[in-house]
């Protein structure tokens, strides 16, 4: 189990801190909200290779009208030859890497899903390929991708020569997939010669032979969640470090090492040498790089005659208050220090979880600048579900959107944080945001113009982010797997907001500590939205149940709400808040859609009676090609009346899609910065 962190010194002075880390929660996204917004569930394939065209088949709700695919920050126009279905152009120059992979269309952007590039070969499963006797045929150094339809295995066979390495490799959790992949490979008298571990499969072959090579998944669960994609090369799999145990090594302010952790939980033992008046901060990476590891560093004084005094243990990074949307794990510790003397720190190092995985460590004369940002999968604050769902991040025409940004580890002295983002999708603005000193939460804001043009970007300033791997339904039965990535995409959707709020006054609102303050609030509405509106603030207290509400009446376009300072007990000092809260509003879906299928059936009419009339003709022929004119004319009046009667039900299926229906949306106020003055003395 993780130990608490404590200080232990009576001679030092020491703060404990863990890297400055910012985290943004896509807050427009949440299970309570039945807005139109995309979310991209799965992908097939999983990868291709760079200058060729892949048709992509995507699983996910509100995928209308496809506009693009962002892979990373690109954006590559896409066709749709069918529903959910695009061809992709991959353009040449793509390095081999995974990528994330976002669709972009009429309601936005979606949450990322993994795509690799790679320069091998693919080979696709045929599906048929259930037993051994049916195996299908593959080269070395190329990639087998496949779909686990039912329980059964699926087979393969590859030649090898003797004394070829071969290397077969996949993760299921760094594709985004469900799978679990058991593999193996068998001699072609059926002995098993070796077998996956950790991702990867290593043999190397003791005659020229054909080998046989089995994937199936662990608990064999079928579905279109349970996909692959395995690259099988001669290229041996990287070195992983191999550690071992030895003496105590010395390690130096400014210096990182580099190792892995020894097997079983044994220690590593390092010994930091400082001087009168130096600040540095102690960093362990390893959690934090994507490793499922618990370091834990245990902190003593080197006294002279060689006896060790108790600095600190230093385990899990302090809990995060007020908590996020959603729990920002990190299982790495850090601690700072200000030196009142010279001295030594022997530094103890393992992993509670005993594996081997690597790890560095890390001694920084200051804080990294400008701090990490992550963006992640969010929840709505305060809101009670069982329920994890791949979220996107989306502000519709006339409207705000908000991110929830997190600073964890944050401690009374931190100093306060002014929010901004760039590179921002056409038509919409940055409203900005704030995060007061001490505070550890606060939101960013974007506002997009009524004309603003459906499509996305990835935003600057915004290092990686982090997303439910796949939709979880209940998390008391099964745990979200979330997967940390590249910068997060805001997207405009062109779905009009039902409303958007305003403060009258943008500027810092002042309140003493023991007073109330009155913010005016100003509410721009769409016509058809008439409802009142509970507005709940966020960021401000810990717990976001008891925030402060705000109420505007039903019609409304102004309102006020109170802050009652000296209740909520805050200190002198600025914050940064915002207000949310759902409002219901009939939508309509596929519009557009609609209009052209009910512009084709006129053509389709005019196409069906030239056909019969064609068909006339040919009956009233009395010429000796008569029977071949109605033969001719007989098959186009069946192709014309089959045109017709696929186009009447698209008709009768988008009028049906198109029917309003109520949907919650998410409304938000800009950023409200405040500032709380000292009591006046009497």
């Amino acid at each position: 189990m993780p130990m608490n962190t404590r200080s232990m010194s009576r001679c030092h002075s020491a703060f404990h801190i863990v890297p400055f880390i910012l985290v943004a929660c896509a807050a427009s996204a949440f299970s309570q909200a039945t807005f139109p917004t995309p979310a991209l569930t799965g992908i097939a394939p999983l990868g291709s290779k760079a200058g060729t065209t892949v048709e992509l088949t995507l699983r996910g709700t509100d995928l209308d009208a496809p506009i693009a695919m962002l892979l990373n920050e690109r954006s590559i126009p896409v066709k749709s030859p069918k529903p959910n279905v695009v061809s992709l152009a991959l353009p040449a120059d793509l390095k081999p890497a995974l990528y994330d992979l976002r669709f972009v269309g009429r309601y936005g952007v979606s949450n990322p899903r993994v795509f690799e590039i790679s320069t091998l070969d693919t080979v696709e499963s045929p599906g048929t390929n259930t037993k051994a006797d049916k195996a299908h045929k593959v080269a070395l150094n190329s990639v087998i991708q496949g779909v686990f339809k039912s329980a059964a295995p699926h087979w393969f066979t590859f030649d090898a020569k003797n004394g070829q390495t071969i290397t077969a490799t996949f993760s299921g959790r760094r594709f985004d997939t469900r799978t679990e992949l058991l593999a193996a490979v068998s001699a072609p008298t059926g002995r098993e010669l070796a077998r996956m571990r950790d991702g990867v499969l290593t043999f190397t072959a003791k005659a020229d032979a054909t080998y046989r090579l089995r994937l199936n998944e662990l608990m064999f669960r079928p579905g279109d969640d349970y996909s692959y994609r395995v690259t099988l090369s001669t290229t041996p799999p990287p070195a992983r470090l191999a550690s071992k145990a030895g003496p105590v090594r010395p390690v130096q302010i400014g210096q990182t090492i580099q190792d892995a952790f020894l097997p079983l939980g044994a220690t590593h033992s390092f010994d930091l040498a400082f001087k009168t008046g130096e600040k540095f901060i102690i960093e362990v990476h390893s959690h934090q790089l994507g490793h499922p590891t618990d370091p834990q560093l245990v902190i003593e004084n080197l006294k002279a005659d060689g006896t060790l005094t108790a600095q600190a243990e230093v385990a899990d990074a302090p809990a995060i208050t007020p908590a996020p949307s959603l729990a920002v794990l990190n299982r790495d510790p850090s601690y700072a220090y200000e030196a009142k003397a010279d001295g030594t720190f022997r530094l103890t190092l393992n992993d509670a979880f005993g594996t081997t995985h690597p790890f560095e460590l890390r001694i920084l004369k200051e804080a990294p600048k400008p701090p990490a940002l992550i963006a992640i999968n969010p929840i709505l604050p305060g809101a009670k579900t069982k329920t994890a769902e791949s979220g996107s991040s989306n502000v519709s025409r006339n409207g705000i959107a908000a991110l929830e940004v997190v600073a964890p580890n944050r401690n009374a002295l931190s100093e306060p944080i002014e929010l901004k983002a760039e590179n921002l999708p056409a038509g919409v603005t940055c409203l900005g945001g704030f995060i007061g000193k001490g505070q550890s939460l606060g939101y960013i804001a974007f506002q997009a113009a009524a004309d603003a043009p459906a499509g996305a970007s990835v935003l600057s300033g915004i290092s990686k982010s982090q997303f439910v791997s796949y939709n979880v339904t209940d998390m008391t039965k099964e745990s979200p797997l979330y997967r940390t990535t590249g910068a997060p995409a805001l997207g405009v959707s062109t779905q009009t907001a039902p409303a958007f709020v305003q403060t009258e006054k943008t500027d810092i609102l002042e309140v003493a500590a023991d007073a109330k303050l009155d913010i005016a609030l100003k509410v721009t509405r769409h016509a058809e939205f008439t409802d009142a509106l509970k507005l709940k603030v966020l960021g401000l207290i810990a717990d976001a149940t008891k925030a402060p509400e705000a109420d505007i009446a039903a019609k409304a376009t102004d309102g006020k709400f109170t802050l009652d300072v000296k209740t909520l007990k805050l200190a002198p000092g600025d914050y940064g808040f915002i207000l949310q809260g759902p409002a219901k509003m009939k939508v309509r879906h596929s519009l557009e859609e609609l209009a052209q299928a009910e512009s084709d059936a006129k053509k389709f009419l005019g196409d069906q009676k030239e056909a019969k009339k064609k068909l006339d003709a040919a009956n009233a022929d009395t010429t000796p090609k008569k029977a071949e004119l109605v033969k001719a004319a007989t098959e186009a009046l069946k192709q014309a009346d089959k045109a017709k009667a696929d186009n009447d039900k698209l008709v009768k299926d988008l009028i049906a899609k198109a029917t309003p229906k109520e949907a919650t949306f998410i409304v938000y106020s800009n950023p409200i910065h405040i500032r709380v003055k000292e009591v006046a003395k009497k």
